[in-house]
């Protein structure tokens, strides 16, 4: 099914008739102009988005469209008011969730044998606000000065006219925060909160990784250095680099198959290797490869981008099977914020798992949520009186106090 290449609401019955049904009236001089591609959204898109916002940079967007167009659809929607002025923009995904999702074989076994004569069963099309990836940051940006009120409704609106053009039960706006000015346009639109897996910040700034190690507490060091010393007696080597030449030379068959055997929780697409060589050619050196390797063979890696004095951890692979002999995931980690650090970095986004570990580091977690919404009306109030059985509550992470002096997020006074 195709569209043109980008559309202008109102104005297109044939796709999005009666899309404003059962919905709250909103300006009809509020209109949206929706794009098939990143590459083709206008200057507009950047007057709305900040220069540092990597979750909205068109750049990105482009890379993970191309590279994912075997698993989903992407749009790009930028939302006008009544002078033609941009106010808001989102970014659009269907993807195909996976409803049986097991790591269980006979399960696997049984789902595969159905899915020969019954391809989709156990997959469910939802239309995303976002991308289907732990990005940590919404996809729908509001101008400033502008109440989101108008934008989330066209932006709402567009959602549903596409869902139902091709067949998504289910839109949901993801990854927003306690503070997201989102969150009550959502709710009064009907749309079901639930929660996503904290994202762990770590907001100090060092000269380099051993800097951080200097002002931890004894304990902590004392953790750190033990898994240092385990990964130089076992014979691995870190390596480091930035930009799309060491990324094409290092990043190879071997380092793509120990991601798709990653055992994130909750990995909905998988990246191709085309997606990591292209994004470093997008962004240069912002990207950035850490490797631990033995013998010359890569062990483990984390792919990450740093922009302006934000680092984001954004993928790793892992031999499971050589883990414990290093601390490889440990020294991994150790290794990319050395390099964080070193670049100038004052708040290092590690993700979204391995809550014991990284809350050992002195992260702080800031609570996420999505807001889900399904059609029709009657199935979503289904959805609303079950969401605290269908949507659990988020694992509580401990935090620990690791520094011997209090530290804050400037690098001025955290700086060792």
């Amino acid at each position: 099914m195709g569209f043109a290449k980008a559309h202008t609401y109102p104005g297109q019955p044939e796709l999005l008739a009666d899309d404003r049904a059962g919905t709250e009236s909103i300006p009809s001089a509020v209109h949206s102009e929706l794009f098939e591609s990143f590459s083709d959204v206008p200057a507009a898109w950047n007057e709305i988005c900040r220069q540092d916002d990597l979750a909205m940079d068109a750049r990105v967007l482009d890379v993970f469209q191309r590279t994912l167009a075997d698993q989903c659809r992407c749009w790009g929607v930028i939302v006008y008011d009544a002078q033609g002025t941009a106010i808001g923009c989102a970014a659009l995904c269907l993807f195909q969730t996976e409803l049986i999702d097991s790591k269980n074989d006979l399960v696997i076994r049984w789902r595969e044998r159905l899915r020969q004569v019954f391809p989709q069963l156990g997959r469910m099309p939802v239309l995303f606000c976002g991308l289907p990836v732990p990005s940590g940051a919404s996809h729908l940006r509001v101008k400033e000065g502008i109440s989101p009120e108008e934008v989330v409704a066209e932006t709402d609106r567009v959602m549903q006219g596409l869902a139902r053009k091709l067949g998504a039960y289910l839109t949901v706006f993801k990854e927003l925060d306690d503070a997201s000015p989102l969150t009550d346009v959502l709710l009064r639109r009907g749309y079901v909160r639930g929660p996503i897996p904290p994202m762990h910040l770590l907001d100090v700034s060092f000269a380099s990784f051993a800097k951080y190690c200097d002002a931890l507490k004894s304990r902590y060091r004392a953790q750190v250095q033990r898994s240092q010393k385990k990964l130089a007696a076992e014979g691995f080597e870190a390596l480091h680099g930035r930009g799309a030449m060491f990324l094409t030379e290092h990043f190879d068959d071997r380092a793509h198959q120990l991601y798709k055997a990653e055992k994130a929780e909750q990995k909905l697409e998988l990246m191709p290797a085309a997606f990591f060589r292209e994004m470093a050619i997008a962004l240069g050196d912002e990207v950035s490869l850490t490797m631990i390797r033995r013998a010359g063979h890569i062990c483990a890696f984390t792919f990450a981008i740093t922009r302006g004095d934000t680092h984001y951890n954004m993928y790793c692979g892992l031999d499971y099977a050589l883990n414990s002999e290093g601390d490889l995931y440990f020294n991994l980690s150790y290794r990319d914020m050395d390099q964080a650090f070193r670049a100038g970095a004052a708040s290092l986004h590690l993700g979204q798992t391995s809550d014991a570990f990284k809350s050992r580091l002195g992260t702080r977690t800031e609570k996420l949520w999505f807001y889900a919404r399904l059609q029709p009306s009657a199935a979503n109030r289904f959805l609303r009186l079950f969401a605290p059985v269908a949507f659990p509550k988020a694992t509580e992470v401990e935090p620990h106090d690791v520094f011997a002096t209090k530290h804050q997020n400037t690098k001025s006074e955290c700086e060792v």
